[in-house]
């Protein structure tokens, strides 16, 4: 039986790329129509959530040069109000090699302040961006991955650079993250799982790749996203895979996050899922899905645990 799951609906007025939490549970939101295309701005946001209004108060806004592009993706610093976002500088600045493109920001009450930036891409193609970026659990690492396949690794706060690689060529690093020691990350790339070591001898390097070939017998796969487990799925790593060709549906694969062999291979959604991320304790798993659909499992089980179609 699913259980209740109260929702609404608020419009922004741009494209979102980037949605999160911060600490103090304001919402923060980015996206916008790109660079040079008029009427369309790329920006920052925080909201701050009215749930007896079902409404959203906007508190805070960060508009960016209308040369430049949008943000494409976003995340929030596990203990302070920081936000870090990938965003281009214009295509003329990107083409002479100026582009400090991953921006720290900080969330005030009532107002976004740029913090500082660095470069973690080296492409001058305006159609090359970053396209993932995460912290890890203490705030101390920030890993980015980019479309031209690179995946950078910064300490935080200075953004002195800890490691670079090229994971893939001519393909985009789709999704990062790191395990609680900060020892090691796992890269997301639509054919595989590249987990690269981030200490000792092998540190910048790959050290294991999980083909996406071998994750289901009947099925054409490609991944999506990944995340390691953590407090009661500590022992656990989860990542989504979604069908290709004549195989359809979104599927999530659950791994040992020591090892990365493959413990369990369950379908969730009959369309592929499109956004994922677990919960801060490790307890729940929450997907969208290309029908609208938002669920919420429990990560031990995968037990549906609430399910809420958005729209029809």
């Amino acid at each position: 039986m699913l259980a209740p799951c109260p929702s609404f609906q608020v419009p922004i007025g741009i494209p979102i790329f980037g949605v999160a939490f911060t600490k103090d549970n304001q919402l923060l939101l980015c996206g916008g129509g790109g660079a040079g295309r008029s009427g369309v701005k790329n920006k920052l946001c925080s909201y701050k959530v009215d749930i007896r209004r079902k409404d959203l108060e906007e508190e805070a806004i960060y508009e960016l040069p209308s040369d430049q592009d949008a943000p494409m993706c976003l995340t929030i610093h596990p203990t302070e109000n920081v936000a870090v976002a990938g965003i281009n500088t214009s295509p003329d600045s990107m083409k002479q090699g100026n582009n400090d493109n991953c921006r720290c920001y900080d969330i005030g009450e009532t107002e976004i302040t740029f913090k500082n930036a660095v470069k973690s891409m080296e492409s001058k193609q305006e159609e090359d961006y970053q396209k993932t970026v995460r912290f890890n659990k203490d705030g101390t690492l920030l890993a980015t991955g980019t479309t031209e396949g690179v995946v950078t690794t910064f300490k935080y706060p200075s953004l002195e650079q800890v490691s670079r690689i090229q994971v893939v060529e001519n393909n985009d690093v789709l999704d990062v993250d790191m395990n609680d020691e900060g020892a090691k990350l796992t890269a997301v790339i639509p054919d595989g799982l590249k987990l690269i070591s981030l200490r000792g001898r092998t540190a910048g390097t790959v050290i294991q790749t999980v083909s996406a070939s071998t994750v289901h017998k009947k099925h054409t796969l490609q991944f999506r996203s990944f995340r390691y487990g953590s407090g009661f799925s500590e022992n656990l790593a989860f990542a989504v895979a979604n069908g290709i060709g004549k195989s359809k549906g979104g599927f999530l694969v659950v791994l040992d996050a020591h090892t990365l062999e493959i413990k369990k291979v369950y379908q969730a959604s009959k369309t592929p899922i499109t956004a994922f991320c677990l919960s801060p304790d490790g307890s729940l798993i929450g997907y969208g899905a290309a029908d609208f659909s938002i669920s919420i499992l429990e990560a031990s089980t995968l037990r549906v645990s609430s399910s809420k179609r958005m729209c029809y």
